[in-house]
């Protein structure tokens, strides 16, 4: 009898839901909305009509579902945790449910359970490292924050221009930024800006972070202001994942980039030469591993795992070939 689990894997922008069995074969993929409660109303759901959606699609009852594991964004505390497992319990599913933070499953993503570090610069940011003695740190718990997420490069951006930090190499790319917010000068970028930017906080951040890829292309193409904001962004998160490594034993340590913000060329660049230059004055290597494996695989590792099953070789590659085929 085939025995079926269910990875999730829910950032701030949308929540991705995967029905797989124990032979690695993928059954139902289904992409709703973001889950973070605190960035979009309908996180609830768009979690449980996912969860739903798949079960349905995979020709499935929930009777049948044996573990389930979700990567939610936003799960940072005690209640957080709980607040999300009785959402899950809500879909019917009798068995194992285990709620984490989307981070975790991006970790076990890249290394597989293996010792390392991730870097997510998404929607949502967040530094996350398994040691080799097991221990799951934060850059958080150090009071650090590293703000690569999309939206944060963005305001960044507004904020200098705002500020007069710009030259005249820049104001062809500035007039771009302009026309995104529909004003034709900065002083009305200014007048917007003192009215929140015409929404509520929510549209707000949205807007801000569907306009990071106009920052890091730009910053690609060499643009000096963007140049400037997104290397002031991989410097912290270079700063986040040096400090993490210091918890390691080993002088080499695994490091990976995930998200919208992360995975493009220029950000991806400026932190492998930043780490570059951490491990020659902190005397450890750093080397970025590229995962094979996308975050909703990370979430059916771990159901498998809360499941019992074993993931053989075979597993992985029949898991790997599928997800790979999926385009959300």
């Amino acid at each position: 009898m085939d025995t079926y689990v269910i990875g999730i894997d829910g950032g701030g922008s949308h929540t991705r839901v995967a029905i797989a069995d124990h032979q690695g074969h993928v059954h139902s993929y289904v992409q709703k909305g973001g889950c973070n409660r605190y960035h979009d109303d309908r996180a609830e759901q768009n979690v449980l009509e996912g969860i739903a959606e798949a079960i349905q699609k995979a020709g499935l009852q929930v009777q049948q579902i044996a573990s389930l594991t979700a990567g939610m964004a936003g799960l940072d505390q005690d209640e957080h945790y709980a607040w999300a497992e009785q959402l899950l319990r809500r879909t019917g599913i009798q068995g194992s449910i285990h709620a984490v933070n989307d981070t975790r499953i991006a970790h076990t993503a890249a290394f597989h359970g293996d010792p390392g570090i991730v870097a997510i610069g998404g929607t949502g940011s967040l530094i996350l490292a398994k040691t080799e003695k097991g221990q799951w740190i934060r850059n958080d718990q150090f009071g650090h924050y590293a703000p690569v997420a999309a939206r944060f490069l963005s305001y960044d951006t507004v904020h200098s221009i705002l500020a007069g930090r710009y030259g005249q190499a820049d104001m062809a790319w500035i007039e771009l930024v302009l026309n995104y917010w529909n004003v034709n000068t900065i002083q009305e970028l200014a007048r917007l800006g003192s009215t929140g930017f015409g929404g509520n906080k929510q549209e707000t951040n949205r807007r801000f972070g569907q306009m990071a890829p106009l920052v890091t292309e730009a910053a690609g193409k060499g643009v000096p202001l963007a140049v400037d904001v997104c290397d002031r962004a991989a410097d912290t998160a270079v700063v986040g994942i040096a400090m993490l490594a210091a918890c390691f034993q080993s002088d080499s340590v695994a490091v990976s980039l995930t998200g919208s913000c992360l995975e493009t060329p220029y950000m991806r660049e400026a932190i492998r030469n930043g780490l570059a230059s951490a491990g020659e004055a902190g005397g450890r290597s750093f080397r970025l591993a590229a995962g094979d494996l996308t975050a909703v695989g990370g979430a059916l590792l771990e159901a498998w795992d809360t499941a019992g099953i074993p993931v053989s070789e075979n597993m992985l590659a029949t898991l790997r070939s599928e997800l790979a085929t999926i385009r959300p």
